[in-house]
């Protein structure tokens, strides 16, 4: 569907890929752009989204070119390369990446050119076209991986593949509010199972993770859409095979059905990971039945829900709704700008249910870009106190109070509550995400309705 405009952004511009290169621990991006756009991003994937700040290297001291009037005339190459000299002796990096934005690529800096008088030093130098005119954020986490790829780790001999090695993708760091705990924990799922996961996002993680990428086993790809390129890139490259789930695994019907496939695609150990789905179960199921019947006794739960948030947050998030807690949903709106070359594929996945389409009535699923398009075409419903329960962003929150609706930020930007430790994936996922969404309820009164405050 198209839109005239887009409000609302749940998206921020290419240069919104620093925080890929922030991820990567002791990868420093240095930005060839505007002194404000770096603050643009901010507002979507900083302390807007879980109160995250970068480390160890803060926003704050990301070398910038600043560009400006006079650049425009006559060009920012050379500003550029003072600031990698200074960049290179004032900080304690294992790598640089340059990331250019709009201004640069319209005057046409020969940015390339720079980086390569950089090469050939101790410490490697790359180079990543971000100009916000040619997508979003996500667009940018991938060229910032592509240049990885592409310009460093053809550096590194292939060596030995290593039995059980995985590389996992499809996460995308800090616009996945809880992308750090969750990763944390698919390591250490998937090392009970018999693999060794390789994970390069987050607590002490950094090269030498990124340097073993070719001598996985086979990848791992956790996401509708994100990264897949990445996968086929690698495959095409190394010729290392990927194993593609599209939900990350959220409670315990799509924890299980990932463990099972996964077991069966690498020719694991099938009674031990049967092991770990008991383990799993009897932990969720633990929780769960310590409040189901005082919840079910007391309170009116509701029955259909809107989404309105990123694909990666949104499958995950209604097969969960619907498997396990037997809800239904109206309508999924995903306002990350979605190619279209993926968009009847990740549909089709929203339609990998439990039960069959007919049995609810159907919904749609709408790749709008604008982030707003819920709020307008919803607000002259009325809903009955109780009955529709809306998951979304940090924009949504002011809709939902005026419309008395039950509410939950599960995607970009998603409030300036401290996340933490806190992620939705597996089992004990599915518990965080029940408890949240039934705490949001609860603050409604019995019904589900009254005020939010």
């Amino acid at each position: 569907m198209a839109c005239d405009f887009i409000e609302q952004n749940r998206t921020t511009c290419a240069l919104g890929g620093l925080y890929t290169a922030l991820a990567i621990e002791r990868v420093l991006p240095v930005l060839h752009c505007g002194p404000g756009c770096q603050a643009q991003t901010r507002g979507v994937l900083g302390n807007s989204n879980g109160a995250q700040n970068s480390f160890p290297f803060m926003e704050s001291v990301i070398p910038c070119s600043n560009f400006e009037e006079t650049d425009v005339v006559f060009g920012g190459v050379e500003k550029l390369r003072k600031l990698l000299e200074h960049s290179l002796k004032a900080y304690k990096a294992d790598m640089f990446i340059v990331l250019s934005g709009c201004t640069p690529a319209i005057v046409g800096d020969d940015v390339e050119e720079v980086i390569r008088s950089f090469s050939g030093g101790d410490i490697p130098v790359l180079y990543a076209e971000t100009a916000g005119f040619h997508g979003n954020n996500l667009y940018g986490h991938r060229q910032v991986l592509t240049a990885i790829l592409k310009q460093y780790l053809p550096r590194q001999e292939r060596g030995e593949t290593i039995p059980g090695l995985v590389n996992i993708f499809g996460i995308v760091p800090y616009y996945d509010p809880f992308w750090s705990a969750e990763l944390e924990e698919i390591e250490s799922l998937l090392t009970k199972i018999g693999l060794k996961p390789n994970i390069f996002y987050g607590r002490g993680k950094g090269l030498a993770e990124i340097q073993k990428i070719p001598q996985a086993s086979f990848n791992i790809l956790l996401s509708p859409w994100v990264d897949l390129e990445v996968v086929q890139e690698l495959e095409a490259q190394y010729g290392t095979p990927y194993f593609h789930y599209p939900a990350l695994p959220l409670g315990p019907t799509e924890t299980n059905r990932f463990l099972r496939e996964l077991a069966q695609y690498a020719g694991l150990d099938e009674p031990a990971v049967e092991k770990v789905i008991h383990e799993g179960e009897d932990l969720y199921y633990y929780y769960m039945n310590r409040s189901l019947h005082w919840i079910y006794s007391c309170r009116t739960l509701p029955k259909h829900f809107y989404v309105n948030a990123s694909a990666s947050s949104a499958l995950p998030l209604t097969r969960f709704l619907v498997n396990d807690l037997g809800l239904l949903p109206e309508k999924i709106y995903l306002p990350e700008g979605i190619p279209e070359e993926h968009r009847e594929r990740v549909e089709g996945y929203f339609r990998d249910l439990e039960i069959a389409d007919e049995k609810r009535g159907g919904f749609v699923v709408d790749f709008s870009e604008d982030g707003g398009l819920m709020a307008a075409e919803i607000r002259d419903i009325h809903f009955e106190p109780g009955t529709t329960y809306i998951f979304g962003s940090l924009w949504d929150v002011l809709f939902c109070r005026g419309k008395h609706l039950p509410f939950l930020s599960v995607s970009a930007p998603q409030g300036i509550h401290m996340i933490g430790t806190k992620h939705y994936f597996g089992y004990t996922g599915g518990v965080n995400l029940f408890s949240d969404y039934y705490s949001r309820l609860a603050d409604l009164g019995p019904f589900g309705g009254g005020s939010h405050e």
